[in-house]
């Protein structure tokens, strides 16, 4: 496995599509979590969307990170 970043307890998985495009996931690392919508199991959680680059995705995935659990340092 890749090493994947770790923002704000959380870890930022990415996958690339057939299509070229890239798709995220957050792992929540921290024991408590709430359950939203875009929630896949209790810790991990989808980030929607198909971006053109990876980096892209981490950007989606830790604005996603930050409305969900307001700024903190991380």
């Amino acid at each position: 496995m890749k090493n994947s970043p770790i923002y704000k307890e959380h870890r930022i998985h990415t996958a690339r599509l057939p299509s070229g495009r890239w798709l995220g996931t957050i792992v929540n690392l921290r024991k408590e979590k709430r359950i939203t919508k875009d929630s896949l199991t209790a810790a991990a959680t989808r980030i929607w969307g198909e971006y053109h680059s990876e980096a892209e995705a981490i950007e989606a995935a830790k604005r996603y990170i930050d409305a969900e659990n307001g700024p903190r340092q991380g």
